[in-house]
């Protein structure tokens, strides 16, 4: 069968991250429920390392890496153990049909070696490395760039109280599949863009909420609550042709004035700033109560993505119509009214309903009980639960399955 590739995370945003790589996967085509998942030693969930069996090989498994947001890698793994002796003995067990064709004299290599819960210092990485004596290592060693990569993952996080004891000390050794560009999220993060606000979304979640989405190119995506447009960037990223929405004239049409130079700074100024000028296909004021998006576009969009206003960093508003007259359009701003999470949601959802392609995809944000769930995603008897809205046309995505 596929072989098993040991998924290295960041340590952060946990619950998002085994959704981001399915999703992933099937922009590489591998559809979700051909995936599976193994908890690794100890069964902590909170755990970094998870194993993944994915339809595919080493190709698939490269271009989750290429896109995932969450994963800064994957390894082959060799051996695994609490002690170098249980490590030497696992590695040694390994069958020669899966290590010796990387070992061979005609291919150069190098090891990295990462810790997880401490920091390695530079000696104790060459000592560690001098350890591994036991690995038949024939190639050269070319460290800037080998034929093929080996890692020595340490865990060890007793004594470190910034991390849960939960998770076993162990070590794991194998080949290198595939290595994350974390690049990314530095190249879009907010502290350098030009035109950002106060509800301006994280460039990271937003990458990963384009990624649940399925973004790619020759999509196109919508944000009815576009904002400062973080969910519009991360989505023409990957190379969609975007559109959004806002209801405040002010955020998608006026801006604000520039620290220096002069002008103003909006949502095309961020486009402009990265290069995708051409993929930012329009801005509506539009209220989602009442959009202006006329019949007969149904089947628009291949995923709309929001943020929707429950009022936890910005109240919701919807308009609220009155009978005056408007003396200058240009800054008239039309009055609104406190916009409930229900109202919201129940507009949201048509909208989906009636703008995605078939098989198109809603991704928004939704407040939630973190302890009304079990991990089935089933509600806990005893704690109020309020799951996520359901509309007849939309179908929920498939559970994760359980980890084994």
């Amino acid at each position: 069968g596929d072989p098993w590739s040991l998924c290295y995370f960041i340590h952060r945003l946990l619950d998002f991250r085994l959704p981001d790589v399915e999703a992933v996967a099937e922009t590489c085509g591998a559809a979700a429920p051909t995936l599976t998942w193994r908890m690794p030693f100890g069964d902590e969930p909170m755990s970094p390392f998870y194993y993944l069996r994915v339809p595919g090989g080493d190709a698939v498994v490269e271009g989750i890496a290429r896109r995932t947001t969450l994963a800064r890698g994957f390894m082959e793994v060799w051996g695994e153990g609490a002690t170098f002796a249980e490590l030497q003995a696992a590695v040694q067990a390994a069958p020669a049909s899966l290590t010796a064709q990387w070992l061979s004299p005609e291919r150069s290599f190098k090891v990295a070696v990462e810790g997880y819960g401490h920091k390695v210092s530079d000696a104790r990485r060459i000592e560690l490395i001098h350890q591994l004596g036991f690995v038949p290592f024939q190639g050269s060693v070319n460290l800037a760039n080998p034929d093929v990569v080996f890692w020595l993952l340490v865990a060890r996080t007793s004594g470190n109280s910034g991390i849960t004891d939960t998770i076993p000390d162990r070590m794991y050794f194998g080949r290198q599949v595939a290595v994350s560009d974390r690049r990314r999220n530095a190249q879009y993060a907010l502290g350098q863009r030009k035109y950002i606000g106060p509800t301006s979304m994280d460039t990271e979640m937003a990458f990963i909420m384009a990624n649940m989405a399925k973004v790619m190119p020759g999509h196109f995506v919508f944000d009815p609550f576009a904002g400062t447009g973080s969910i519009l960037v991360a989505a023409a990223v990957f190379g969609a042709a975007v559109a959004g929405a806002d209801i405040d004239i002010r955020v998608i049409a006026h801006g604000k004035a520039a620290e220096r130079g002069g002008g103003r700074l909006d949502i095309y100024t961020n486009f402009e700033q990265y290069g995708m000028g051409g993929r930012l296909a329009g801005l509506l004021r539009m209220d989602n109560h009442r959009h202006a998006l006329r019949p007969g576009l149904e089947g628009m969009f291949h995923a709309i993505i929001g943020d929707p206003p429950y009022g936890v960093r910005a109240g919701g508003r919807k308009s609220m119509p009155k009978e005056i007259e408007i003396r200058d359009r240009d800054s008239y701003i039309p009055s609104t009214s406190p916009y409930s999470m229900g109202e919201c949601l129940r507009d949201l959802l048509d909208m989906a309903a009636r703008l995605l392609v078939e098989g198109g995809r809603l991704v928004y944000f939704f407040p939630a009980n973190p302890n009304g769930c079990s991990k089935a995603g089933r509600p806990v008897a005893g704690v109020r639960h309020s799951g996520p809205p359901l509309h007849p046309p939309l179908t929920p995505p498939p559970p994760l399955q359980p980890t084994l």
